[in-house]
């Protein structure tokens, strides 16, 4: 009998299952593909998630693999490009990276495991188990054909967006918006870039990323009434909008794609009910949006250790199980909807606002609140604090005074 079970070992399952096993519970995680491999995905990590990897005693380990350390961020509005340094973390962390999951992924697996989790991979769960209305185990099958169950205290699903558990369990998805962007990406060797650069343009979203092994990572977004014809001829289409950004342009051609594209256009932002008997979710399972602000992986283990506060609290015994889950859905929630909101409509890919260009321009005189307006995206400055009206004011009067 575990206390919990895990199903998915990817960054949130595997963040969730090294820090429960190290606060004592007996914890297994399982996945249905072997490590190491790689999932469709950007993987960027900001800084506010990097923060955690610090605090876990992971970060030395990210850093051994020579993913590019990111201190310095370029966001290309065509007439206005802005380039700074986001606010570091409350910890001192100023840097991001974008290490390739096929390698991070494993990497914190095997930590959870050295911390006392069990890791079966290569297990497909069929669903959970139910008793008197209450989830309290899995079933499953490995690649060998055998037959598994197992009981727990718990199941988290941590599957993903696709998420079986929470489809078995009927978890309830609120604050919908649809899909407004296609994504799709590949990468590049020879590609000349120092850190990353965003290029926000009307109808259009492009981040270019140096990740592992010399390589950049190319995203390009269009509207999501784009999608068949962009699939249509993916790689023509792709060409054709780096084409349209000249800083990219000017790069490709003595670049080398050394990957196939990869890409979706089923992007809906969404929350799910968090919990109920027996069962939660974190990561994408819970909680999904566009990935135009990279939030995933950082909110992954920031919700990793807001669960495992409520899981401990509930299976220690000091407050009801159901009342801390309950406190863990709240708490993700006012932590993340604000950014939720924020990416929502960026990734309408529609032209700034009047204010917000107002805003653009005057970051270009003011180095430091360019460095806090890029701290809102790198977690590391509330999206609140920067957007109070009054901080808005002193920056554009400011403007205006010189």
């Amino acid at each position: 009998m575990y206390d919990v079970v895990i199903v998915g070992a990817r960054c949130a399952g595997s963040a969730l299952a090294l820090l429960l096993a190290r606060a004592g519970h007996k914890v297994l995680m399982v996945d249905r593909t072997v490590f190491p491999s790689d999932t469709m995905s950007g993987h960027y990590i900001h800084q506010a998630g990097v923060s955690c990897l610090r605090r876990w005693g992971v970060l030395e380990r990210l850093q051994a693999t020579n993913t590019p350390a990111q201190h310095t961020m370029t966001i290309d509005f065509g007439p206005v490009v802005l380039t700074g340094q986001p606010t570091p973390a409350a910890d001192g962390t100023k840097f991001g990276y974008a290490p390739r999951r096929w390698l991070f992924d494993p990497l914190l697996a095997a930590a959870a495991v050295e911390a006392g989790a069990e890791f079966w991979d290569g297990v497909s769960v069929a669903g959970p188990i139910f008793e008197d209305g209450r989830v309290n185990g899995i079933r499953g099958m490995t690649r060998a054909s055998r037959s598994v169950e197992v009981r727990a205290h718990l199941i988290v699903g941590a599957d993903g967006r696709r998420s079986g558990i929470a489809a078995a369990v009927g978890a309830e998805k609120y604050h919908r918006r649809p899909a407004t962007t296609c994504n799709y990406y590949s990468y590049w060797s020879g590609f000349e870039i120092s850190h990353p650069h965003l290029f926000v343009r009307d109808g259009q979203f492009a981040v270019a990323v140096p990740t592992n092994n010399g390589l950049t990572i190319i995203n390009m977004a269009w509207p999501i009434t784009a999608f068949h014809s962009v699939r249509a001829d993916l790689e023509r289409s792709f060409y054709a909008a780096l084409a349209r950004i000249p800083w990219l342009a000017d790069r490709i051609p003595t670049a080398a794609r050394a990957e196939r594209f990869m890409g979706t256009a089923d992007l809906e932002g969404y929350f799910r009910t968090a919990y109920g008997p027996g069962w939660a979710l974190v990561g994408d399972a819970g909680y999904h949006r566009d990935p135009i602000t990279a939030q995933g992986m950082t909110d992954a283990f920031l919700h990793a250790e807001l669960l495992t506060h409520a899981i401990s609290e509930g299976l220690n015994g000091r407050r009801p199980l159901d009342a801390t889950l309950a406190d863990y859905q709240r708490l993700r929630d006012n932590a993340t909807m604000p950014m939720f909101d924020l990416t929502c409509d960026m990734a309408l890919l529609a032209p700034p606002s009047p204010e917000m260009k107002t805003l653009i321009d005057a970051l270009q005189s003011d180095t430091v609140a360019t460095q806090r307006f890029m701290g809102v995206i790198a977690g590391t400055v509330r999206l609140d604090d920067f957007f109070a009206p009054a901080n808005i004011e002193r920056i554009v009067g400011a403007r205006r005074a010189a």
